[in-house]
This record gives structure tokens, C-alpha cells and sequence, in this order.
């Protein structure tokens, strides 16, 4: 039944498909006149230059079909994609045959529903043997996935006359993380300046030693207690006490009646200041909906977060005093979605004061 179904939906839906440009149509309607006018008249000249025309259709369709073989394509995500920002697709494409080159190749990313997206990249020349790779420009409208499903890959060479294309399947989905917004000074220095601003603004390894944790992502190598280490079989680092008072959880209020619109500028808060919290070596964490984040530092801290703000949905309740690392010295940030510009409200535990 597999192989059925394979060679029905291979006949219904062939891997290569032609289209005939304008010229091509152009192109069949004079070759027909020019057939009809040598059968109707019997002059040889007539059937030497509809034979000639029949040949170039023919050579055209062979050309078209040699470039198309023994084609590998592959697409480069980028690292990190934010809505709202233009990002670059890196496509490339190698040409596994032996000695044919393959020219004017155009390759396109699909869609779920199997309409190409608004961009393509174009390869002039791929060389026998050779790989190529290049990109195009996209811009993605709202956070959250968006699924691919193939790329196709097309060309109109050598003649222009029709434009023969081949669907491969390479299914990816695409995380779009929310849109940044731009943090100002004032709300740095009124909101945050409370949350240890003042102290150095370099990760402390210094002051009083607080105790010994396990290693976690983002965190110096230079902090790792070599004999405690050796002696469990897993990294420990040093903590002081002036890194216990660092760590800040940003809390985003999810169980809103605010539009679609106002949610999503509440979402790109959150996320920037975050970012902004994490540039400024702050230990953060995030609370969003059932989403949650306990407090770190360094790069993969802030892809956990931004990945947690990007699949966020409002309508869900979020409780802070549920989480029980909330509770250990955490300064709480929380982001509340409202018409012009979302609240900030700083606290600890149950309470709260506006601060911006």
C-alpha cells in the first residue's frame, strides 16, 4: 500500500513540473503558424525552419533537465530571528554531477500550505562538483513558530522557454522571538538603580563567600572549586554574598484583558529588559504564564528566556509566590501590559511599588 500511495500521489503530483514563460508561449504559437503554413503549402523551406524550431524545444527541454539532476540543497538557519527584524536565510546548493554545470538556478523556501514565501536566492553558476551558497533577506511579522515545508528549485535555462521546477521536501520551523524594544536611561536608572545597579557593575568574585552550587550555564570557569569538584564528580562554583543580592526575576502578567496589541508591546518589554538586566551582568530569571525561568546569567540564559517570551499566550495566570526560587533574596520586575506603555512595578514576595 506504501508504494501505491507513493506512485499515485507521483502521478497526480510528478517531482518536476514546467511552466511555460511568455516567451515560450510566443514561441509554440509561431512554431504552429509556421507548421500549418508548410503542410498547407508544401514548401520545404517552411518544414526545414518548423523542424529547426522543434529541435530548440527539444534541446531546450534536455538542457533543462540535465541541470536539474544530482542537485543537493540545503537551508542554514540563522541563530537567533527576532519579529519584526529582517533576518538572513542562508541557502546552499551543491552539484553532485560529474562534469555538468548547472546554470540560472533559482531555489525558493515553501510554506505549509505549498505557496513559496515573498523571497528567493539565485544561483548564476554552480559548477560540477562545486558547492554554493548564498542567502536572502526576510522579515518575519509576529513571534512565535512558522513552518516550512520544502524548497523548490527552478530554472529557465538555456533558453528561456519554459521554467521547469522540482519540489523537495525539508520541513523546519522557524522560533521568531519577540520584537526588542528600546530600553531608556530614565527606567534604568529609577527601576533598576533599587535592584543593586549601584554595585559594581561586573559579576562579583569578591566579598564574602557564600557557599558552594553546582555549575550552571553562563557562569565564570574561573569560580569552579577544583577539590569539590574532583571530589563529586561534577563542577561546583563559589557564590558571595553580593552575587545572592543580583538576581532578578521578571515577572510578565499574562492574565490580561488588554488587546492583541498591547500584549504583544508588553512581550517585547519583558524581553528587553531582560536583555538589558543580563548585559548588565544581573542574575535574571522569568515568569511568564505557566513559563519559567529560574535566575542565571550569560548567553543561554537569554535564549531561555527569549524562547519562553516567544510562546507565550495571554489569558494565563501567573503567580510568582507559587515558584519556590522566587523566594530566595530575588528582586521582582513586574511587567504589566497597558494602553500607551506597559507598568513596571518592582517588589519582593507579595508586595509591590510602581517605579515607572
Amino acid at each position: 500500500m506504501p508504494s501505491l500511495r507513493a506512485r499515485l500521489r507521483r502521478w497526480f503530483r510528478p517531482p518536476r513540473k514546467f511552466r511555460l514563460t511568455l516567451e515560450g508561449k510566443w514561441f509554440i504559437g509561431a512554431t504552429l503558424v509556421l507548421g500549418f503554413a508548410a503542410v498547407n503549402g508544401g514548401i520545404n523551406l517552411l518544414f526545414l525552419m518548423f523542424g529547426m524550431l522543434l529541435c530548440l524545444l527539444v534541446a531546450n527541454g534536455i538542457l533543462a533537465e540535465s541541470a536539474m539532476r544530482r542537485l543537493h540543497v540545503e537551508r542554514r538557519l540563522p541563530p537567533a530571528i527576532h519579529a519584526g527584524s529582517p533576518f538572513l536565510m542562508g541557502i546552499s546548493v551543491r552539484n553532485d554531477k560529474a562534469r555538468i554545470p548547472t546554470f540560472c538556478l533559482e531555489v525558493e523556501d515553501l510554506a505549509t500550505d505549498g505557496k513559496p514565501v515573498d523571497r528567493r536566492c539565485f544561483f548564476l553558476k554552480v559548477p560540477a562538483g562545486r558547492q554554493q551558497e548564498t542567502s536572502y533577506r526576510r522579515t518575519l511579522p509576529r513571534r512565535g513558530f512558522h513552518r516550512l515545508s520544502g524548497l523548490r528549485l527552478s530554472t529557465r535555462f538555456p533558453f528561456g522557454l519554459l521554467r521547469r521546477s522540482i519540489d523537495v521536501e525539508a520541513p523546519a520551523a522557524l522560533l521568531a522571538y519577540p520584537a526588542l524594544l528600546p530600553v531608556t536611561d530614565p527606567v534604568l536608572s529609577s527601576g533598576l538603580a533599587q535592584l543593586g545597579e549601584k554595585q559594581s557593575p561586573a559579576r562579583a568574585r569578591t566579598g564574602d563567600f557564600h557557599g558552594l552550587r553546582e555549575l550552571r550555564p553562563g557562569d565564570d570557569p574561573r569560580d569552579i572549586h577544583w577539590r569539590t569538584t574532583a571530589r563529586r564528580g561534577r563542577p561546583f562554583v563559589r557564590e558571595f554574598e553580593e552575587e545572592t543580592g543580583r538576581n532578578v526575576v521578571v515577572v510578565l502578567q499574562t492574565a490580561t484583558e488588554a488587546t492583541s496589541a498591547v500584549f504583544e508591546t508588553a512581550v517585547s518589554c519583558a524581553a528587553s529588559l531582560a536583555l538589558a538586566l543580563l548585559r548588565r551582568a544581573f542574575r535574571v530569571g522569568l515568569i511568564a504564564g505557566t513559563a519559567s525561568v529560574p535566575p542565571a546569567a550569560g548567553p543561554m540564559q537569554a535564549g531561555s528566556i527569549l524562547r519562553s517570551l516567544a510562546l507565550v499566550e495571554a489569558g494565563v495566570a501567573s503567580n510568582p509566590d507559587t515558584v519556590a526560587w522566587t523566594a530566595d533574596g530575588a528582586s521582582l520586575l513586574f511587567v504589566i501590559p497597558a494602553a500607551g506603555a506597559p507598568r513596571i512595578e518592582l517588589g519582593k514576595g507579595k508586595t509591590a511599588r510602581r517605579s515607572a
